[in-house]
């Protein structure tokens, strides 16, 4: 092992070495002059150089036994923290100066790597921190700050097998005998976050099966052919590939009158199976009578038709008796396979704004359904949002098939409650366009196009149910369509305001999601807001202050009624009510660069990133969804009784265990009010 020499003995060693020069000087003058004086100099001369030396040799033993016990500590502790990091079950790296010296298994498996691999790593090679894009191990330290602090960051680990893991890091700066490092706890969020979303899903499809099986059969009927009774059985099989069926109606000469049905399995088990004569009429080999089911029948009672029957089809007639269409086992598989989805398939074949109307409005009482199936509040805005999406995106086509293609590329983004995926049925427009930076000499041509794009789009949608924004947040408004260096300006004079005037109304603007077009506009604005945020507390004192701006009666719904309390409110705006919850995560949100735009999945993030305790985010929780429900029930009484739906909830609408409720929900909702302005000194 290469030692090197220790400073700090020099000057003694160097003392040493000039009291030998004057030991061997005053011996040379004693031998020639014979001296007392001289003899008593020589001797003390020489117990001076035994007592230093004497000294430098303890000093040096001290010194390697105080370094050995050093070393053993640090083996010691290294040791503790290698012991501790086995048991836990999150991944955890130990990085000392400037390398990492170890991983626990959890991480191992985690990675892919060994150990041997994982020092030859580049930190910035392994991990890469979401909201700090390029951070390398220097930075990374800068980063923490201070011995004995911890942060929260959303990271991605680059796997051995080129895989990208999601992952929450904690680390905490430290000291190891003197040596800096850094402990690293990674929460593997891939696994958690994907068992998450198939179970969300899962209720999904379960939800939207009880949805569907609640509408009209005659939404899934198929168009029917017809065959004379007595044309021979080879020809009506020559119709049925011709129209691409798998059925026929079989009619009675000149009345046109239904009298059976032959189907692909009657070919297969009465005629090809038995070699039975093409040539012979059909009514030899149809089903009949032919069972039929009303139009406005719903479609489970259509299943319990085929059930019940031992059939495969189903003739749908209207009122007047009249066959309107075929509904068969095989559309009642694709309804079970593709049900979340069926409408987004009809949107999607839509081909006039008016048939994209028709299916907004099926969504009250879908809505309906849902909450009478006691679905969850964000299962319902998902759907609503999942189907303005999708009749956005299908606007844009329109757009663009009128319009020819667009001459740069470009995103429409949703903002505000349709950004953060929490639409309800009382919903103005919040959006906008980004397109991609262009030449100054193209840019009036690129502007121009895009702005009547955006007034297209608006006026569609304001056509099919939602209402023109009455703050003009709209993509056919020339301040919200505009390049992405546009948007970041926006963004960055938003963040470096000084009065609360200057971030009037720009909250919805924080809330945005790409519905049509590339995601990296979104990724990259979300990077330059992450990038420029820190440090802003003047920014996140307004962005607080704003959430006292909701006046939450505290008297609501007295217990002594209204009678003995001639004061009290009798109904209270329900949107005012749960907007302070929306921005108080929202706050909290851009301050810690979460990157999701939906509350509740923003809630999520931050209770993953220890930001909030578990307590206080299920209460959150169970606030925003009980009040979303309430809100939601009185749209849809609203629109059921042909009333223009509001956000005023009055007390002959509510139980009185729901007004109790209300009482105490308000009061929880004024103590986050005065969290979020004790936390940010407002």
């Amino acid at each position: 092992m290469t030692r090197t020499f220790n400073k700090k003995y020099l000057i003694p060693f160097a003392l040493i070495i000039l009291l030998l020069m004057a030991f061997a000087w005053f011996a040379n003058q004693y031998a020639n002059s014979d001296n007392s004086l001289m003899f008593f100099t020589l001797c003390a001369d020489f117990v001076l150089i035994i007592v230093l030396m004497v000294l430098i040799v303890r000093k040096v033993f001290m010194d390697h036994t105080s370094r050995q016990q050093s070393q053993e500590r640090l083996a010691e502790a290294n040791e503790r923290y290698r012991a501790l990091m086995e048991t836990s079950t999150d991944g955890t790296l130990i990085i000392i100066e400037k390398g990492i010296v170890h991983a626990n298994f959890v991480f191992l498996a985690m990675s892919g790597y060994t150990l041997t691999d994982l020092s030859q790593l580049k930190f910035e090679n392994l991990i890469a921190i979401k909201s700090l894009p390029g951070l390398n191990l220097e930075t990374f330290y800068e980063e923490i700050g201070d011995t004995g602090r911890t942060v929260n960051m959303e990271a991605t680990i680059s796997c051995k097998r080129g895989e990208m893991r999601e992952v929450i890091l904690t680390a905490s700066r430290v000291e190891l005998m003197g040596q800096h490092g850094i402990i690293i706890v990674s929460k593997d969020l891939s696994r958690k976050e994907r068992i998450e979303k198939e179970s969300i899903n899962l209720m999904n499809e379960l939800q939207s099966s009880i949805l569907m099986m609640n509408l009209p059969v005659s939404s899934f009927v198929r168009e029917h052919i017809t065959c004379d009774m007595d044309i021979p059985v080879h020809e009506a099989a020559s119709i049925m590939r011709r129209k691409d069926q798998n059925a026929i109606i079989v009619t009675k000469d000149t009345s046109q009158q239904p009298v059976g049905i032959i189907t692909d399995c009657d070919l297969r088990n009465r005629v090809v199976a038995r070699e039975f004569n093409v040539n012979s009429p059909v009514f030899e080999i149809m089903s009949s009578p032919l069972i039929r089911i009303p139009d406005e029948a719903l479609l489970y009672e259509a299943v319990l038709q085929i059930k019940g029957n031992s059939i495969s089809h189903l003739a749908v007639e209207d009122r007047a008796g009249r066959i309107v269409g075929i509904f068969s086992n095989e559309d009642l598989l694709e309804v079970q396979r593709n049900s979340i989805s069926y409408l987004i398939k009809e949107v999607s074949a839509a081909e006039t704004v008016e048939s994209l109307k028709k299916i907004h409005n099926k969504i009250p009482v879908l809505v309906k359904i849902l909450l009478e199936s006691g679905s969850r509040v964000r299962n319902i805005t998902y759907l609503i949002s999942t189907v303005t999406d999708a009749i956005t995106h299908r606007l844009v086509e329109f757009a663009i098939e009128e319009m020819g293609e667009p001459p740069a590329d470009f995103a429409f983004l949703a903002l505000g409650s349709e950004g953060r995926r929490e639409q309800t049925l009382v919903t103005d427009q919040d959006n906008a366009i980004v397109f991609e930076d262009v030449p100054n000499e193209k840019f009036s041509e690129v502007n121009r196009y895009f702005l009547y794009f955006g007034k297209k789009i608006n006026l569609w949608l304001d056509k099919i149910g939602y209402q023109y924004c009455q703050g003009e947040v709209m993509a056919g408004n020339p301040q919200w369509c505009q390049s992405i260096s546009r948007w970041k300006k926006y963004f960055s004079d938003w963040i470096n305001q000084k009065s609360q005037d200057g971030i009037l109304g720009v909250a919805v603007f924080f809330d945005f999601r790409i519905v049509y077009g590339s995601e990296k506009y979104a990724d990259e604005l979300r990077k330059h807001i992450n990038k420029i945020i820190d440090g802003k507390a003047l920014f996140f004192r307004l962005l607080a202050s704003d959430v006292s701006k909701y006046n939450i009666p505290t008297d609501i719904f007295k217990e002594n009624g209204p009678e003995n309390s001639p004061g009290a409110p009798e109904a209270f705006n329900i949107k005012n009510a749960i907007s302070p919850l929306v921005d108080f995560i929202r706050v909290y949100s851009i301050q810690h660069h979460v990157g999701e735009s939906n509350s509740l999945l923003r809630l999520e993030k931050m209770l993953r990133m220890n930001i909030i305790p578990e307590e206080e985010y299920h209460e959150i929780e169970n606030i925003y969804s009980r009040m979303m429900e309430i809100r939601f029930r009185s749209h849809v009484n609203a629109i059921l009784d042909n009333k223009s739906p509001d956000n005023m909830v009055a007390r002959e609408e509510l139980t009185v265990i729901e007004q109790t409720m209300i009482r105490k929900t308000f009061s929880e909702i004024i103590r986050y009010q005065q969290k979020i302005l004790d936390d940010f000194s407002v």
